[in-house]
């Protein structure tokens, strides 16, 4: 999406008093439109597929377990929509599994500011995290401490394997054997402690690792890089 064109936005709702503020506060934003509200408990996947919105913000009251299937469902039903959730601080677990489906969460704790950076983050780059939610899903802080560990190899081979979509890809980049990456990658998860891919991509936008045509992930590891550099 360009960044002068209207995003056009659904909010589905548990609490109408925080749609309706959310819709007065994004009213006063150029280039944002919300073109309908609906509550959660009454089907917005009609509504989505009537109104064709860009952005869905769903707001929950209390995370259920039950979203991460509806998250999921609605990621095949509706490929190209793309998805930001309000809602309380869950865990790094629910967090893990729930990111593939949807593309920004925002505690409700933070300020109004950080839902119209989600948006922009969201239209520029496909994914957000708000600082709080880095904080506690994905524990970058406690890599700190591991930096120093990984070759300057793995810091390669971390590099590419972000850059490329498969180990053979990598394997072809840097014209080593797709066996000798997964053995660099198994070294990698082991020396930072058994991580994920998501988390490994944020240490790897924390460390400035990334190529240059790789944005950030969060606002975090925006804020080291820039500091790097």
């Amino acid at each position: 999406m360009q960044l002068n064109e209207t995003t056009k936005i659904l909010l589905a709702f548990d609490q109408k008093l925080v749609a309706d503020c959310l819709k007065s506060y994004l009213s006063h934003h150029k280039n944002l439109q919300v073109i309908g509200e609906i509550k959660n408990d009454n089907n917005p996947s009609k509504t989505i597929s009537d109104l064709n919105p860009d952005l869905v913000i769903f707001e929950f009251m209390l995370w259920s377990v039950k979203y991460l299937d509806y998250m999921s469902k609605l990621n095949l039903q509706f490929p190209g929509l793309k998805i930001l959730i309000i809602s309380e601080l869950i865990s790094q677990q629910l967090m893990v599994k729930i990111m593939p489906y949807i593309n920004g969460y925002v505690v409700k704790t933070c300020s109004a500011e950080k839902i119209i950076l989600a948006i922009q983050e969201i239209n520029c780059s496909g994914k957000y995290l708000c600082p709080k939610a880095v904080d506690n899903f994905f524990k970058c802080h406690r890599n700190d401490e591991n930096d120093s560990s990984l070759t300057g190899r793995e810091k390669q081979i971390l590099s590419a394997w972000i850059e490329e979509e498969t180990n053979n890809e990598v394997a072809n980049a840097l014209n080593i054997s797709v066996s000798t990456v997964r053995t660099h990658l198994k070294n990698i998860r082991e020396k930072l402690g058994n991580v994920n891919r998501l988390q490994m991509m944020i240490y790897a936008c924390k460390h400035n690792l990334l190529a240059r045509k790789h944005k950030p992930i969060c606002p975090n590891c925006r804020f080291f890089i820039n500091a790097a550099n």
